[in-house]
Formats: structure tokens, sequence, C-alpha cells
């Protein structure tokens, strides 16, 4: 156990004050900028200049064209949250994490997009409360993920199905997992979401080796089989999500510890109209 480790532990007020002066530090620096998409944000510099996650957002904006509802799961600091809303979409954000709820609520508020649903907590397969390890991006219910966890918080947990409670049935709705490395458990929590009609479109990010403490994600073929049981197909969004992926392809990938670069998914069912042209 490092130094840091121990006083976090013993001393759980010290860890809580440098989270909250790590925000204002964090806060104070980024700043607000216009971002190519219109909207004023705080935030990473590559979240404000528009070159995050390039091919994720392209295919994710395609998808909100066709959108009336985004539910944002791990929302982070409001990336994606603010662009959907400024595409006029009804948008649901996520995040469990103190320090980027307030990136969220103030990047929302010099908006003036005070109409957005955020919801200050986990999700997971079950209600409840769990331990949030980590900080900024590489916050994680897995402990040790990304490296040795030093600073932790309790937080509470609920299900995206608690959450939704049906609400947006025959909605087009397009749903964005992030939630390093708890994916399937969020889904076994989402079961009625993945049943919905029209049925949701799903942009999940999915790791199989990097960042897992114990070296792989052993739910990696389970986040498929769920949507597969369920009738969706998989594709890769690297690729416009023109390419769909086999069941033989994913399980090469799992028996090789090696998913050749692809991390993020689109999960559609092949009866619907396709959201992605």
């Amino acid at each position: 156990m490092s130094l840091k480790s121990f006083i976090y532990k013993w001393r759980p007020e010290f860890a809580v004050a440098s989270e909250f002066y790590g925000a204002y530090r964090d806060f104070r620096k980024a700043g607000f900028k216009k971002t190519p998409y219109g909207f004023l944000m705080a935030g990473p510099a590559s979240m404000q200049d528009g070159s995050y996650e390039v091919d994720e957002t392209k295919n994710i904006i395609a998808c909100l064209k066709e959108a009336e509802v985004f539910i944002d799961i791990g929302a982070n600091v409001g990336y994606f949250t603010c662009i959907a809303r400024s595409m006029n979409v009804k948008v649901i954000a996520v995040e469990p994490l103190w320090h980027n709820l307030q990136y969220i609520y103030h990047n929302l508020n010099i908006n003036k997009w005070n109409d957005v649903e955020v919801y200050p907590v986990g999700l997971d397969d079950k209600p409840g409360l769990a331990v949030l390890y980590g900080i900024g991006t590489a916050a994680s219910f897995i402990k040790d993920w990304s490296g040795i966890s030093t600073k932790m918080r309790m937080v509470p947990l609920s299900t995206l199905d608690i959450l939704t409670a049906k609400r947006f049935s025959g909605k087009k709705v397009v749903i964005k997992i992030d939630v390093e490395g708890i994916e399937y458990r969020v889904l076994r929590g989402a079961r009625g979401m993945m049943s919905l009609s029209p049925s949701p479109v799903w942009v999940v990010e999915i790791g199989l080796t990097e960042h897992f403490p114990g070296g792989y994600n052993t739910n990696f073929i389970n986040i498929f089989e769920e949507f597969w049981s369920m009738g969706y197909a998989a594709y890769d969004v690297a690729n416009a999500a023109e390419e769909k992926i086999s069941e033989a392809q994913v399980r090469n990938w799992v028996k090789n510890l090696n998913t050749e670069d692809h991390v993020n998914f689109l999960f559609k069912k092949e009866n619907d109209q396709a959201v992605l042209r």
C-alpha cells in the first residue's frame, strides 16, 4: 500500500479535501471555450477543440440525427451530453463522480440548458451503494482499474430500468455506455430498455485487456451474448458502423486476447430502420 493510500484509508477526510481542491483547481484551469459544435464548455482541451474520440463522436452525431432521446451513461464532464442537447435531443446524463458532475452542471448552466436530466449515481444490475475508485476518466467501480487506486468514495447505485421506467416506449433512443469495465453489470440492469420498441441504438466502449487488474475482461463475451440474445447485431464504430461483427470473430478475439484495436461497438436490431447510412 502506498503512503497516499494509507493516509486516505485512515484519514478519509483528507481524500475528500483533496478531491474538492482538485476539482476547483482543474475547473479554474480549464475555463469555458466555444467548441466547434457551437456551445461553450469547460473540460479537457481535446473536448473543447473537438478532437476527442473523433470516430465515436462522428457516429454518435449520426445516430442523434434520427434520435428523440439520448441517454449518456458515464457522462464524464458532459461532452456527449452537450453535443446531444445542442441538437435539440432530450438528454439524460448519468455520472457518479462528484468532480465530473461539477463540470456537467456548469457546462449545462452556461448554455442555459436547464432541461437536461442529470442523475448523480452509478448504474449497476441492482440499486445500492458501492465504492468508486480513482479520478477523472480513469474512475471505475473496479479496484485498481488502470493502476493503483488511491482515491475512493462511496456513491449510490441504481439501474437503467429504474431511471427510465419504460417512459421512452415509442421513442427513438440512443444510449452511450462508457463505464470503465462494468458494462455487463449495467446491461443486466437494463433488460427492460433492451426490449423497448422501437429498440434503442447502443454505443458501448468494451475493452478486453486494457486496464483490467486481472489482465482481461471476463465478461467480454457475455456483453455480446446479452445483445445477441435480445436480437441485436454488433457493428464496429471505427468503420462507420458498417462492418458487422460476427460471433466467430468475437470468440476468436477472446481466445487470442486481442480485439485487433476494436473498442467501440454499436448494437442495433437488424429488423429496425437503420440509423446510420
